[in-house]
């Protein structure tokens, strides 16, 4: 059987649920994905991340894959562009930091004290964003974002799969996002206070 065949026979079998194609897909080109956009990322946790989305989101939409399609060209490029998305957020995050310290560095009396949350409403509010997750959620959010965890290493730790983990933080990403979307240009400032 050709390689080319074996594709888009995998291809058909993913389009329609088969859970063990996909778990060959995953196996045969996970770390050659990983590898391949830490080059452009320059972080092998990222990269990992990454490509844990970009499978994750192949199993989500799968009934729309083109049942002609090539998967090995598809998982390509489907990584390649949310490795560019993400180098262009951090640059426009990078230079919102940087017009932020330098605004800072400008007005050296006018100083922000965190804890006093009272004061700045967007600290008050995204705690208690955090804290209305769901426990299972809220607790995987924590291990990621305040603990520095991989998907994978949260998944082994609470003894689930990384799919799991994957779902959970699409939707607390998704919560959060949309309950604190009035103060988006703060969250990459204050992210340590949460």
């Amino acid at each position: 059987m050709s390689s080319e065949h074996s594709e888009s026979l995998l291809l058909k079998k993913i389009r329609e649920g088969d859970e063990y194609a996909f778990e060959i897909a995953f196996l045969k080109y996970y770390t050659p994905l990983c590898k391949y956009i830490w080059k452009y990322v320059r972080s092998e946790s990222l990269a990992e991340e990454i490509i844990q989305e970009v499978f994750a989101t192949v199993w989500e939409t799968r009934f729309n894959l083109d049942p002609g399609g090539h998967l090995r060209g598809l998982l390509y490029e489907m990584a390649r562009n949310k490795a560019l998305d993400y180098i262009k957020h951090q640059k426009i995050v990078d230079q919102y930091i940087a017009e932020a310290k330098q605004e800072r560095t400008e007005t050296p009396h006018t100083t922000i004290n965190f804890n006093e949350s009272s004061k700045i409403p967007f600290v008050d509010e995204a705690r208690e964003a955090v804290n209305d997750l769901p426990p299972r959620a809220r607790q995987i959010y924590k291990l990621n974002r305040e603990e520095g965890l991989t998907y994978k290493e949260i998944a082994g730790y609470l003894d689930i799969s990384v799919k799991t983990v994957e779902s959970h933080m699409r939707r607390v990403l998704k919560i959060l996002r949309e309950r604190l979307s009035k103060y988006l240009p703060f969250l990459f400032l204050i992210h340590d206070c949460m």
